[in-house]
This record gives C-alpha cells, sequence and structure tokens, in this order.
C-alpha cells in the first residue's frame, strides 16, 4: 500500500470542496483492487427528539478526518484488527469507525467523542 486512509481521505474531502459537492457523513472508504474509492452519502437528515420536539444537533464537532486518524492511531496501540475499508458515521455522542476485519467477514468500531476521545470500542469476531 503506497497512500494510507488518512491522505486518501484528505484528497477526496478537498476534492469535494473544489467540486462544490456535498460532502457530508456517512463516509465509505475501500481499497479495492490498487483503487481507493471514497464515497459519501450526502443525504440531509433532519433529527427531532421524540419526548422535547427539539432539533438534534449532530454538526461535526471533531473533523472526521482527526476522527479516522485517532481511531487509526487507537487501533494499532490496542492491536485491533485494521483493513482498509473503512465507515465513518457521525451521532450527538462523536465518530463511530467502523473497519473490516477481513474480506470474509469481522467489523472492528471505535467510537471517538466530539471532544477526540475514545469512548469505547467493539470487536465484531468473524
Amino acid at each position: 500500500m503506497t497512500s494510507d486512509e488518512i491522505e486518501v481521505f484528505k484528497t477526496a474531502c478537498r476534492t469535494a470542496r473544489e467540486r462544490a459537492w456535498a460532502w457530508r457523513p456517512p463516509f465509505f472508504i475501500e481499497l479495492d483492487d490498487d483503487e481507493w474509492q471514497v464515497q459519501a452519502e450526502s443525504e440531509s437528515i433532519i433529527r427531532i427528539n421524540d419526548s422535547t420536539g427539539a432539533v438534534v444537533d449532530c454538526e461535526m464537532q471533531l473533523d472526521p478526518v482527526q476522527a479516522l486518524t485517532i481511531a487509526r492511531d487507537y487501533a494499532k496501540q490496542n492491536n485491533l484488527p485494521w483493513r482498509p475499508a473503512f465507515t465513518l458515521m457521525v451521532n450527538s455522542e462523536g465518530w463511530a469507525v467502523g473497519c473490516n476485519q477481513s474480506r470474509f467477514g469481522g467489523q472492528t468500531d471505535i467510537y471517538v467523542s466530539h471532544r477526540g476521545g475514545v469512548l469505547r470500542h467493539r470487536v465484531n469476531p468473524k
């Protein structure tokens, strides 16, 4: 692998901004046959709290590239499976960064708060 997922994601984000694309989470990043594919699902969703009726603000307080970097570093420090196929989803708690363990299944999820700390991780074995 000559490019890493962080640099590829930065390039995709920059290119999307230059093209004035709606570039919002969730994001999907995958290395397939020597080609990185970076995708954003830019559908706008308004979340409303059922009990209060208030709009739930899930604005990205932490940049998604930062969340991916924090998750990757955490995975390396904790010997968690990390393969170039990722999902990044944001909610009120922070970022959920998912990573496939292999082409045959399994998933590693690392939850990064909006303040940049890792909240927890989960490994779903294949």
